[in-house]
Formats: C-alpha cells, sequence, structure tokens
C-alpha cells in the first residue's frame, strides 16, 4: 500500500509539474505574440501627423468638440499593429475644450455646452500605405454643462430656434419659391 501510495504521489507530481511547464509556455508565447511598444519623441514627425489625425477625427464626432484643443502630449509609443500591416500610435494627451454649440450645429446634434479638462489616452491606426485607419480614445470628453436647446437631449426650458442652427445647405430645404414675386423666402 505505501507503495502504491508513492507511485500516485509521483504520478501527481509529474501532472504538476507538467501543468505548471505548459502555463509558463503559454505565457512565454502570449507575451512574445505582444508587440512591444517602444517610447518616440513627441515632437518626431510621424507622431506629430498622428496627434493631427487624431485632433481632427475627435472634433468631427460631436458638435461639442468643434472648439477641442490638445494643450500638451505627454507621451507617445509606437507598436506594430497586432495584424502586423501597420503602426499603431499610443499617445497619452490633455484635452482641453470649451464648448458653446455655436451654429450651425448638424441635424442629429447632441451639442452639450461647457467644458472638459482631462488627459486621455488615444490610438492612432496607421497602415503600411501610409493613410491612418482610425483612432480609439479611452473615454470621451463629457462637457460639465447642459445640452443645446436645439438638441434631442434638452430638457430646460430654452426655446429652440432652428432657422439659427442651420447651415446654408439645411437653409435652402426651407426656402419657399414665391410664384408671383419670383423670389424664394424662408418657410
Amino acid at each position: 500500500k505505501a507503495r502504491d501510495f508513492a507511485e500516485e504521489s509521483n504520478m501527481a507530481a509529474r501532472r504538476l509539474l507538467l501543468a505548471l511547464s505548459l502555463l509558463l509556455s503559454l505565457s512565454l508565447v502570449a507575451d512574445a505574440a505582444k508587440p512591444k511598444r517602444k517610447t518616440v519623441s513627441i515632437e518626431d514627425e510621424e507622431t506629430v501627423k498622428a496627434r493631427d489625425f487624431a485632433l481632427s477625427e475627435i472634433i468631427k464626432l460631436s458638435d461639442s468638440y468643434r472648439d477641442l484643443k490638445f494643450n500638451k502630449v505627454m507621451s507617445a509609443e509606437t507598436a506594430r499593429s497586432a495584424f502586423a500591416d501597420g503602426t499603431n500610435y499610443f499617445l497619452k494627451v490633455e484635452i482641453e475644450c470649451t464648448s458653446v454649440c455655436a451654429a450651425p450645429l448638424s441635424p442629429a446634434s447632441t451639442c452639450r455646452r461647457g467644458h472638459y479638462k482631462g488627459v486621455n489616452e488615444i490610438i492612432v491606426f496607421e497602415k503600411d500605405d501610409g493613410h491612418y485607419d482610425g483612432i480609439a480614445i479611452d473615454e470621451f470628453p463629457q462637457m460639465d454643462g447642459e445640452y443645446h436647446p436645439c438638441t434631442p437631449s434638452y430638457k430646460g426650458p430654452e426655446k429652440c430656434n432652428p432657422a439659427e442652427h442651420r447651415t446654408p445647405e439645411q437653409a435652402a430645404l426651407f426656402l419657399d419659391y414665391d410664384e408671383g414675386e419670383g423670389k424664394k423666402s424662408e418657410l
């Protein structure tokens, strides 16, 4: 019986050793597969292009972000993309924005007035052919004020004057041709 117990203990120890070896091997393979980041200068020409692209893309996301600016790039790193088809730029940026939701607003605007200042992490995806493929941001900047009265989210007493917030193209849709006088007037 003592011999059976020793053999079972020995077998259990081998299984544990095998499991630990397998776990260690998998963790090394996973770590080796993950692209290594390399610190780059925040003034490097390619980093500046990536930063400018990120800013232009964020501004497009909301009428609230029209006046958004990057106060400072705090750090920048690059790494080969996980699919090995480009370079990812990892930027840590101090962002600031004061939003007044000035006219014209986009038709389905969710413009929120107020101020935002914070540090955000942004990833810019650049393909090997030199074009940018998009961005990712850790958290979207949130203004600290109320929604604009012309937005669907606004719940306050202020009234919306849609004519003040139309682009010229939108305003043209609301023009009515007066056949008697031969001119157009706004509806």
